[in-house]
């Protein structure tokens, strides 16, 4: 199942003050970003998935003592994270500090100890913050349900809000999507989008979140369902958010809404590095040998993985190496099976055969498995991404729509993976930097995929890997 996110990027805000007033904004219905979870195709050996259990969840208590509740910290992040100082303890039992409001487009009440928020319109979003609190690193608990309406909505937390300009969103779906999403100069981001449906139950979830260093974690019923690495933001408030899809009624009741301060040594571990126009594509010539080269004019040569499956058939044609889709949302990913690498450049020439603009087209590189790699890539819709795959499970490192025309038939990819450092090139224009340390040597090669128009044919030719000389 395929989210089409078409969730508005700067929508609304609901004040806190008395006076203040919504302020409504429309979104563009042409800016649909792609999902940043497409699913792996599975090799021709792979193994059955074994079903995972579904999440039980307990009725939503309305009967906790603020002065009682603490949160349980996770094992994963037992002895890094402590529970500090309370910074909020809300049961909803009292009127004043949540704002309550009855708009044609939304709504906002406080019903039985419960806050709820009602959306009336499709492809909306509110959020609501708290104007209490104002801390680096926190901890939030929270529990929620759908009261009605579709379960495909998005509805959980936001932490580091300055303004309506700028926060991070935690959220979840009744239908099993989790998304880690950034508002960051007036501009959304997914930083993370996935289904994990045996955690989320169509009612009732409790969520906890950790906004700490330059970490960003989402846990659901207990489970660890989404974590990002993102350093723009680094201070502010938290609050609530509720979102619509193609449906438009929803509404979601919050209760239980505790933040503490979050105590431990959350030293930033990811420095923003922007992109920077000037950078120059790196000199193959003087610090680089070639070590690998394939240019497929040989039929079956070497030890390319191949596929021939009812959504996909690759094979070597009229000298390049071919990819024939037919079916939406699946990736494929065929390494050389020859090489293990540390510092690495790898060069290929791609082409687009046929109308798909939404595809996607690049490399990989510190493959240990068809389970674990960085995959840098880039769609002809402009979408470029940077994404790493550790033990079955995508994480975006990097996901966004070049202010660049990828639209030719033709370009030339490159990629380098030099220490913690991953850049995607196109046409020699550095389009993507990022930096992280969970895989250090490793096979490259080729990765492709559609997302939800099809038939996508992707042809490589001359495939070249530099080595430090």
């Amino acid at each position: 199942m395929n989210k089409n996110r078409v969730l508005i990027s700067i929508v609304m805000m609901l004040g806190l003050s008395a006076c203040s007033l919504p302020r409504l904004v429309k979104n563009d219905p042409t800016a649909t970003p792609k999902p940043s979870q497409i699913t792996s195709l599975p090799t021709r050996q792979a193994e059955p998935t074994a079903a995972e259990p579904t999440a039980t969840v307990p009725a939503i208590p309305t009967d906790i003592s603020t002065e009682a509740f603490l949160p349980v910290i996770p094992a994963d992040l037992v002895g890094s994270v402590s529970v500090g100082e309370s910074l909020l303890s809300e049961t909803f039992d009292q009127n004043g500090l949540w704002n309550t409001s009855n708009e044609a487009e939304y709504s906002s009440e406080l019903v039985d100890g419960v806050y709820r928020m009602n959306l009336n319109t499709a492809n909306w979003m509110v959020w609501s913050a708290s104007n209490n609190v104002a801390s680096d690193n926190i901890i939030m608990d929270l529990d929620t349900e759908l009261i009605s309406g579709s379960v495909e909505n998005n509805h959980g937390m936001i932490c580091r809000y300055l303004d309506d300009e700028n926060f991070y969103m935690l959220t979840i779906g009744n239908d099993g999507w989790v998304e880690i999403m950034k508002i960051y100069q007036g501009e959304l981001t997914s930083l993370f989008g996935r289904f994990v449906d045996a955690q989320i139950d169509p009612v009732r979830n409790h969520l906890q979140g950790f906004c700490i260093g330059d970490r960003i974690i989402l846990y659901v019923n207990g489970e660890s369902v989404a974590k990002v690495h993102d350093g723009d933001l680094v201070s502010g408030d938290v609050g609530l958010a509720i979102g619509s899809y193609e449906e438009p009624q929803v509404s979601i009741g919050f209760d239980n809404f505790f933040v503490y301060e979050a105590e431990g040594d959350f030293t930033t571990s990811l420095t923003p590095e922007p992109v920077e126009e000037e950078a120059l594509f790196p000199d193959l010539v003087s610090d680089w040998k070639e070590s690998y080269s394939d240019n497929f004019d040989t039929p079956d040569q070497g030890n390319w993985t191949v596929f021939n499956e009812s959504g996909l058939v690759s094979e070597w044609r009229n000298g390049r190496f071919a990819f024939d889709f037919s079916e939406s949302m699946i990736t494929a990913t065929s390494p050389t099976n020859d090489l293990d690498l540390n510092d690495v450049i790898v060069q290929v020439e791609v082409y687009r055969v046929g109308d798909v603009l939404e595809n996607d087209m690049g490399l990989v590189c510190r493959y240990q498995d068809q389970d674990n790699y960085y995959s840098l890539s880039f769609g002809t819709d402009n979408y470029v991404s940077i994404n790493k795959y550790v033990a079955g499970t995508w994480t975006p490192l990097f996901n966004e729509f070049a202010d660049a025309d990828l639209s030719a038939e033709y370009h030339k990819v490159a990629i380098s993976c030099i220490g913690t450092e991953l850049s995607l090139y196109i046409d020699e224009q550095l389009m993507a930097r990022v930096n992280d340390s969970d895989f250090s040597t490793g096979d490259v090669g080729i990765i492709s995929g559609t997302y939800e128009e099809v038939p996508v044919v992707l042809e490589f030719d001359n495939f070249l890997v530099y080595t430090p000389k």
